[in-house]
């Protein structure tokens, strides 16, 4: 039987909890599809702070700048929702190891380069754990080129490449897009090429629209006409 195909770009940044509880929620979904469809899955990328600049900022201080020096006082409450959220799909949140909100461009750029091999969910899933649950600087070359060399992408393609011009214009070209999209705030859905759910929605909401976008064929009503069966003609 031939299985419906669903095209899945999840637009995210690396240093957003959402995201990293988003496609977690959606991973789930697809497995409790029971193999229903088809899904091919491209990260897009989406930075929450190109601003920043390269060496990070102090967490505090960019939650200060953002929201106000009110918002400081309910930090640890959002990070318990935060953490909870977490708990409950494997993923530990180490909020306590998060000093600096980092610079993500380069870690879009590896996802870009990872994509050209296969692997783009790997390398993703690898840079949210290194920074939600190791609390690593999402900036640190060496650090990007390990992960990208442990997850499928080839040693010699990462040889040189953050210091070079390579999927700098293609990144950006895909935040453009996004951008374009109406695509303000992540992580956002967009399903065969069509339709966006936004938000880290409930694994039971991405099943639904699971069944809603994926391809159907329709019959049209006509007189018979002459054909083959599987039993003969």
């Amino acid at each position: 039987m031939n299985k419906n195909k669903i095209t899945i770009d999840i637009v995210s940044d690396i240093n957003c909890p959402w995201c990293y509880i988003g496609e977690r929620r959606l991973h789930e979904a697809i497995a409790a599809s029971d193999s229903n469809y088809d899904f091919e899955l491209r990260f897009k990328p989406f930075e929450l702070n190109a601003a920043i600049a390269p060496e990070g900022m102090d967490r505090n201080t960019y939650f200060t700048k953002n929201y106000g020096p009110q918002i400081l006082s309910q930090i640890d409450a959002m990070n318990e929702r935060m953490t909870e959220n977490g708990r409950e799909l494997g993923i530990a949140f180490n909020f306590d190891k998060l000093t600096t909100v980092n610079n993500t461009f380069n870690g879009h750029r590896l996802i870009w380069l990872a994509g050209k091999y296969g692997v783009q969910e790997k390398v993703a899933l690898a840079l949210f754990y290194s920074y939600f649950t190791e609390g690593r600087n999402m900036n640190d070359i060496d650090l990007l080129k390990e992960i990208g060399k442990s997850n499928g992408i080839p040693a010699e393609k990462l040889e040189g490449f953050f210091e070079s011009e390579e999927g700098k214009q293609e990144v950006r070209e895909e935040q453009k897009w996004a951008q374009q999209a109406g695509i303000t705030g992540v992580p956002a859905f967009i399903f065969n090429d069509k339709y966006m759910v936004s938000g880290a929605q409930p694994t039971e909401t991405f099943l639904q629209v699971f069944k809603q976008v994926a391809p159907t064929i329709e019959q049209i009503k006509t007189a018979d006409g002459e054909s083959c069966g599987i039993e003969g003609c």
